[in-house]
Formats: C-alpha cells, structure tokens, sequence
C-alpha cells in the first residue's frame, strides 16, 4: 500500500502551479482518511439482541397462589432468558457489562428491576444466552394482577445496553406484552431494537455519506486554489 501511495503523489512534484499541487495534496488529505475508515469499518455489525423469555409468577393466574391478592404472597421476581448473536464470520466480540433495565408500562416512566449481565467473550457466527432471575422493586402488582385478569396484557418494556469492542454503545430495547400466564405473549423471541438507529446500516450510511462529500469537495477545492493563484 505504501508503494500505492507513494505512486499517487508522485506526479505532483512534476506540477509547475504551486495552487494546483497544494489543491491535490488536499484533495488526498481529505479523501485518503476517510476511504481507509470506511473500509475498515463498513463491515462491522453490532450483535443482535432477543429475549428469548420473559415470565412474572405473580402474574401466572395458573397457580392458585395468585388467586387473590389478599391472601397472596407476592413473588416479586422475574425471569428472564436474553439471547446475544454475533453475526460476523470475521471477528469476535467482547461484551462490557450488559446492564438490562425493566419498565412497567411501555414507556420509561415507571423502572422495576436493574440487573447487570456480567461481560464475556464471543466467537465468530456464535449465540450466547444470558438467564437470570431478577428481583423488582416498588412494581404495582395488583394493577398488573387486575389486567390480566381481565383478559387483557400487561405491558413491560426491557433495555439493554452494553459496550462491545467496536468502541460503540449497543442501546436497545423493546415491548413485552404478559398474559395471565405470567409470560410474554409473543411465542418467538423478541428482537430488541435501536430507536435511534436501525443497527450498523446507519453508521455504514453516515460513514458512505462523509466518503462521498470529501470526493465532492475535493475537486472544488482544488478550483479555488486555481482561481485564487492565477
């Protein structure tokens, strides 16, 4: 590469206009970084999150012991199977700790329970499950309770973030709906997804759209170094 490089500039010793010399050594300032950033970064895919499992025992109305809120104790707790995919075939990823965070409702107005994944190692093309059981606290359970007795579902919203290797905060996030079983409606797993972005395709845009502009202003830049000089 650096003969590569080196070709490219040479004809520019050959230039008697010193405008025009100075206009394509910036033209390579500007284009150069950016093509070696995009080309090292276009192919990097954040993991993609699911959650495999959500269950609430309060909320399974299967067990008599939740029959009445009166006489019922409480289990504040909540289970929860979080699967993490790296879909990449050329590189690993290690997770930072992964800090989930439940909501009741589908905002985030009202937080039930914290819990931090501890970070590991992730092979090429590889899947992990993370399950754990959580405590909540200050959960409105018998407005919960009421819901799905009447037929309707509780609405939680789970978020994740993490910090893989690709010095980029992964913030993710989705709605749970929970029936009188205590567990998510929804059969197959639920992606939790970015609201900001969807996923690398976004920075890949951005990072396409910054290459783009340096080839676009290059050649202007190189005019006005020629009209100012001649």
């Amino acid at each position: 590469m650096a003969e590569e490089f080196s070709a490219l500039l040479e004809p520019l010793g050959d230039i008697d206009n010193p405008a025009i010399c100075i206009g394509k050594y910036i033209c390579i300032i500007i284009t150069l970084p950016l093509t070696v950033m995009y080309m090292l970064t276009h192919h990097i895919h954040m993991p993609k999150c699911h959650l495999q499992h959500l269950y609430l025992p309060a909320l399974d109305l299967s067990d008599t012991s939740n029959a009445t809120t009166a006489a019922a104790v409480i289990n504040p707790t909540l289970f929860f199977d979080l699967v993490l995919q790296n879909t990449m075939n050329d590189r690993s990823v290690r997770y930072s700790d992964i800090n989930l965070t439940v909501y009741y409702g589908p905002n985030r107005n009202f937080t039930i329970a914290h819990h931090r994944v501890p970070g590991f190692y992730q092979g090429k093309e590889k899947t992990a499950h993370r399950r754990d059981v959580v405590e909540s606290h200050g959960m409105p359970w018998d407005d919960a309770m009421r819901t799905v007795s009447n037929g309707s579902t509780a609405v939680f919203r789970v978020d994740l973030v993490a910090k893989p290797t690709f010095r980029r905060w992964l913030k993710v996030g989705a709605k749970v709906e929970v029936d009188a079983t205590g567990k998510k409606v929804k059969k197959e797993p639920i992606p939790l997804k970015s609201a900001a972005a969807h996923g690398r395709r976004g920075g890949s845009g951005r990072m396409g759209f910054l290459v783009l502009l340096g080839f676009v202003l290059s050649p202007g830049l190189v005019f006005l170094f020629w009209y100012i000089h001649s």
